[in-house]
C-alpha cells in the first residue's frame, strides 16, 4: 500500500453505506492526487469510464465490488512497482538567485515531453532542476536518477530500474518492466549528468518516450541528445554586472549574493574590504560566475581576505576539492578536464588551437587559426557547442566564446604541442590582416560594418599585437599600429594606440622607410588629437620626410594633413595653412575626391579661426558636394557638423537645426563615439545660440564625457567652456567657475593657445580673471624667448635661425630652463610657456 492512501470501496465486496460515500470519494481524490492522475486516466487503469470515476468522486454513486478489487489490485500494482518517487533529495543549502532561470524552466517543463538542460560543469544544472522539481511537483511525479555513478553502458537501465524500484521478474526484460512501471501513471524523470553516456541515453529515451505516452523526461548533461522534439535549454552562468554598474546593483546580483551565502557560512559576520561588492564581483568575475568555483572560493574566506583570495583564486582552486568528505575529492579542475576526455578525438584536436582567442571569434576566424578544412572544422565546432565547450552569440555573426575557465585549461593543452608558436602566428596574421583592412574600411560606406568588427576583436588585436613584440616581430607590429590609427581615434582609444605605436617604434628610430613612415605618421595623428602637439609635429615632420624621398604623393598628403592639424592646434595659421594647401595639391593632381574634400573641410576651419565666415562655408558646400557623390556618411557627418557651426555663427539657425538633424541621423548607425561627442557640443551650441541654457548644459556635458572617455583633451576644453558658459546663465556662477578653471588648466597643459584664449574669454565674462601666474625668478630674457619659440613647435635648429644663436647655445639655453623650472623636456616646457602665457595667440 502507498502510505497514507486507501481505495474507496469495501473490501469485502459489500456496498458501503451513504456516510461511506463522501468519505471514500475524499480518499479516492487523495489517490489520484498523489499519484498525479487524472479521472480519465484512473478510468483506463480500471476499465470503467470517466463519467464513472466522477461520480464517485462526487459522491453521486457508490463503487461496485468488481470495480473496487481493481482499484485495490491497481493501488498494489503501484505499491510494488515503486510509482511513489523516493522524495527529493533534501537541500544542503539555501538556493540563491535565479529568479529567470527558474521561471524559464518551470515554463519549458510544464510545455515539453523532452528537456536536456546543457551547460559546462560547475554551472549549477543539477541544483536548477532539483529546485524547479521541488517547487513545482505534486508527490510521487518526478524521480531524479543520477548517472554520475553509472561508469558503464550496461549498467544504465538497471541503475534506471533501481532509481524507479522497479522489480526483475522471471521472464521478463528489465526495460519491459521499466516501461510498463512508468506506463502506470503520468510520471516525469530526470536523467541527471548524461554527458558520459550520450548515445545510451539518447536511445533509452527515445524508447521510452514512445511507449510511454503520458511520459515526460529531464536531462542534464553538457551534450546535447540529438533528439527529435529535444528542446535544448543552456544554462548560463549567474548573473554579474560590470563594474560600471551601480554598487546597488552589483551587491544584488546573484554571483556576489551567492559567495556570500557560503562566505558566511564559514565567517558569519563579514564586514569591511571583505564584504565589499565591487571586489568580491571581480573575484565571481574572474571565475566566470560558475556557481561551483564561486562556491569552493568562497570556503576560503576566514583563512584569507577576500583581496588575498582575488590575488591567488587559481592557485586556490586548483586543488579545492568538491567534497570535503572525500579522500581523492575531484579539483575543479578535474570537472574540465573529464569534460574534454569525453570530446571526440577532433574535437579535442581544434580545441586548444581556440584558447589562442581572447575573445569571441567566428567560424572564419576559426578556419585562419586551426588551419582546418572547412566541412571538418563545422562538424567539430557544433560538437563542441553541444558538449558545452563552446557558447553562441546569435547576433549579426554567430560568434563563438569560451569560458576562461575551460579557455586557461585548452591553452595548457596547446603548450603542451609543437604546433603552438605556429598556432599563435596564425592568429597574428589572421588579425593584422583585420587591422590592415580596416584603415580603408572604416573610411568607406560600409564603416560601421568594420566598428563592430573591431569592436568583437578587440581582445584578440591586442593578443595579436603583443605577440608581435614579444616574438620581435616588428614589422608586423608596425603593419597593425599603422593601420589601426583610424580605430583608436574614433573609438576614443588615443593612449592604447599611442603606447602600442610607441612601443615599436623605438626599434626603428632610424629606418625611413614607407613602413616607418606609415607608422610615424599615424602616431603623430594620435599624438595631435591626444593634445601632444609638439611631438606630432615631430612625427609628422619625420613621415612626410619619409614620403617626400619615396616619391609617395598620396602618403605625403596625408602627412601634410596631419601636419597641419598639428599646427592648426598650435595656433600656427600660416605653416597649417601652407600645409592643407600642399594636401589639396597633391590630392588634386591624384585625382583622389576623397582626399580633395579632406583637404577643402580642413581649409574651412583655417577661414573660420579667420573669422572668414563665407569662405569657410564656400570650402563646406564644395566639400559636402563630393561627400555625398562618394556615399562616405563618416566624412559627410563630420563636414554637416562644421557646416552648422558656421551657420550658427550667422544665425541662420533653423538651417543649422536641419543641418544638424542630418548629421545625427547618419552618426546614428556609425557608433562612432567622437563624431557623437562632436554632435552634441554643436546641440549644446545651438541651444545656447536659441537661449535654451538648461539643454545647452545637458548637450555640453554629454559632450564632455564623450571625448573625456575618447582622450581628445582639445574637444574637452570646447565642451567645458561651453558648460560652463550655460549654467553661468542658469545663475550657478560657481559651478561656472570650475569648469572653466578645469577647461583653463587643460588648455595650458596641451600647449593649446586658441582655446586658451577662448577659455579666458568667458572667465573674462563671468567677471572671473585668467590665471596668467608669474615666471619663478632665475628665467632671463633670452631664456624666455627660447621657452616662447619651442612652444610655438620651432626645433632647436629654427629657434637658433630666429635668435640668431647657434643650435648648442639653444640646447645649452633649454637645459638651464628644464633645471630652473623642474620640467621634464620639450613637451612640459611648452604646456608651462603657454599656461604661463609666453605664447599669445594669433589675431
Amino acid at each position: 500500500m502507498l502510505p497514507g492512501v486507501a481505495y474507496a470501496g469495501s473490501v469485502n465486496g459489500q456496498a458501503p453505506g451513504a456516510d461511506a460515500v463522501g468519505s471514500a470519494a475524499g480518499r479516492l481524490r487523495h489517490l489520484r492526487t498523489s499519484l498525479d492522475i487524472s479521472q480519465e486516466q484512473l478510468a483506463r487503469h480500471l476499465g470503467v469510464s470517466f463519467a464513472t470515476v466522477n461520480r464517485w468522486e462526487t459522491g453521486r454513486t457508490h463503487m461496485s465490488a468488481r470495480a473496487a478489487r481493481a482499484l485495490a489490485e491497481f493501488e498494489a500494482r503501484a505499491a510494488a512497482e515503486g510509482l511513489a518517487a523516493a522524495p527529493v533529495p533534501a537541500a544542503s543549502s539555501r538556493f540563491i538567485g535565479r529568479e529567470r532561470e527558474l521561471a524559464e524552466l518551470s515554463a519549458l517543463l510544464g510545455s515539453s515531453r523532452l528537456v536536456s538542460v546543457t551547460g559546462p560543469g560547475g554551472v549549477g544544472k543539477t541544483r536548477l532542476v532539483t529546485e524547479v522539481v521541488r517547487r513545482q511537483d505534486y508527490p510521487g511525479r518526478t524521480t531524479i536518477i543520477p548517472l554520475e555513478p553509472v561508469r558503464h553502458p550496461q549498467s544504465l537501465i538497471p541503475a534506471v530500474a533501481s532509481s524507479l524500484r522497479v522489480r526483475d521478474q522471471a521472464g521478463v526484460a528489465i526495460l519491459s518492466s521499466v516501461e510498463a512501471a512508468l506506463s502506470t501513471t503520468p510520471r516525469r524523470i530526470v536523467l541527471d549528468g548524461a554527458e558520459h553516456l550520450r548515445e545510451e541515453v539518447a536511445h533509452l529515451v527515445a524508447r521510452l518516450l514512445t511507449a510511454v505516452p503520458d511520459l515526460r523526461i529531464v536531462v542534464t548533461s553538457r551534450v546535447v541528445l540529438g533528439l527529435p522534439g529535444e528542446v535544448c535549454w543552456t544554462l548560463p552562468p549567474l548573473a554579474c554586472p560590470t563594474p560600471a554598474a551601480p554598487v546597488s546593483a552589483i551587491a544584488g546580483s546573484d554571483a556576489v549574493q551567492l559567495f556570500l551565502a557560503r562566505a558566511s557560512e564559514r565567517l558569519p559576520e563579514l564586514s569591511g574590504a571583505d564584504a565589499a561588492p565591487r571586489v568580491i564581483a571581480e573575484l565571481c568575475r574572474r571565475l566566470d560566475c560558475l556557481p561551483l568555483a564561486i562556491e569552493l572560493i568562497a570556503g576560503w574566506v576566514g583563512t584569507f581576505s577576500v583581496r588575498e583570495i582575488l590575488d591567488q583564486g587559481a592557485v586556490l582552486l586548483a586543488s579545492e576539492p568538491l567534497e570535503e568528505d572525500e579522500p581523492s575529492g575531484r579539483s575543479l579542475g578535474d570537472v574540465v578536464r573529464r569534460s574534454y576526455d569525453l570530446l571526440r578525438p577532433e574535437q579535442q584536436q581544434l580545441l586548444p588551437a581556440l584558447s589562442v582567442f581572447a575573445g569571441p571569434f567566428t567560424a572564419e576566424d576559426a578556419a585562419a587559426v586551426a588551419g582546418s578544412e572547412r566541412a571538418a572544422l563545422a562538424r567539430a565546432l557544433r560538437g563542441l557547442v553541444d558538449s558545452s565547450w563552446l557558447v553562441v552569440d546569435h547576433g549579426a555573426a554567430n560568434r563563438f566564446s569560451m569560458l576562461e575557465t575551460m579557455r586557461v585549461f585548452a591553452a595548457a593543452r596547446l603548450d603542451e604541442q609543437d604546433s603552438a608558436g605556429a598556432v599563435r602566428h596564425r592568429h597574428a596574421a589572421h588579425f593584422a590582416a583585420l587591422a590592415t583592412g580596416s584603415e580603408m574600411g572604416l573610411a568607406g560606406p560600409d564603416s560601421s560594418l568594420w566598428a563592430a568588427r573591431l569592436e568583437a576583436a578587440l581582445a584578440d588585436l591586442d593578443v595579436a599585437l603583443r605577440w608581435a613584440q614579444e616574438s620581435g616581430d616588428i614589422d608586423l607590429g608596425l603593419d597593425m599600429g599603422a593601420a589601426l590609427w583610424r580605430w583608436w581615434l574614433t573609438s576614443g582609444q588615443l593612449a592604447a594606440g599611442r603606447d602600442w605605436l610607441g612601443r615599436f617604434l623605438t626599434h626603428i628610430t632610424q629606418r625611413r622607410d614607407e613602413r616607418s613612415g606609415r607608422a610615424f605618421c599615424s602616431a603623430a595623428v594620435l599624438a595631435a588629437e591626444n593634445g601632444d602637439y609638439p611631438e606630432a609635429v615631430r612625427l609628422a615632420r619625420i613621415a612626410l620626410n619619409v614620403f617626400d624621398s619615396l616619391g609617395m604623393r598620396e602618403r605625403s598628403a596625408f602627412a601634410a594633413t596631419v601636419l597641419g592639424s598639428a599646427y592648426r592646434y598650435l595656433d600656427d595659421r600660416a605653416a597649417a595653412r601652407r600645409c592643407f594647401e600642399t594636401a589639396l595639391d597633391l590630392r588634386a593632381a591624384l585625382g583622389d575626391r576623397r582626399g580633395v574634400s579632406v583637404a577643402m573641410n580642413n581649409l574651412a576651419l583655417m577661414a573660420l579661426d579667420d573669422g572668414d565666415l563665407a569662405g569657410a562655408r564656400a570650402n563646406l558646400e564644395q566639400a559636402l558636394v563630393i561627400k555625398r557623390q562618394l556615399g562616405d556618411h563618416h566624412s559627410l557627418a563630420i563636414g554637416l557638423a562644421n557646416l552648422t557651426d558656421v551657420l550658427i555663427r550667422t544665425h541662420e539657425l533653423e538651417a543649422a537645426r536641419r543641418t544638424l538633424a542630418e548629421a545625427g541621423e547618419l552618426a546614428e548607425d556609425l557608433g562612432n563615439p567622437r563624431l557623437s561627442g562632436l554632435l552634441a557640443a554643436n546641440h549644446g551650441y545651438l541651444a545656447a545660440a536659441e537661449g535654451r541654457w538648461a539643454d545647452a548644459a545637458r548637450h555640453y556635458q554629454a559632450a564632455a564625457l564623450a571625448h573625456q572617455q575618447g582622450g581628445h583633451a582639445h574637444d574637452v576644453v570646447v565642451a567645458l567652456t561651453g558648460l560652463g558658459r550655460a549654467v553661468y546663465r542658469l545663475g550657478r556662477p560657481g559651478e561656472a567657475a570650475r569648469h572653466l578653471r578645469a577647461a583653463e588648466a587643460l588648455a595650458a597643459g596641451i600647449a593649446n593657445p586658441q582655446r586658451l584664449a577662448d577659455v579666458r574669454t568667458a572667465l573674462a565674462e563671468i567677471g572671473e580673471s585668467a590665471d596668467a601666474g608669474a615666471l619663478p625668478d632665475g628665467l632671463t630674457a633670452r631664456q624666455v624667448d627660447v621657452l616662447r619659440l619651442l612652444a610655438g613647435g620651432m626645433s632647436n635648429k629654427q629657434i637658433a635661425g630666429e635668435l640668431h644663436l647657434s643650435p648648442v647655445t639653444v640646447e645649452r639655453h633649454l637645459a638651464t630652463v628644464y633645471r630652473k623650472l623642474s620640467l621634464g623636456g620639450r613637451v612640459e616646457a611648452a604646456r608651462y610657456a603657454v599656461a604661463h602665457g609666453l605664447v599669445a595667440p594669433a589675431r
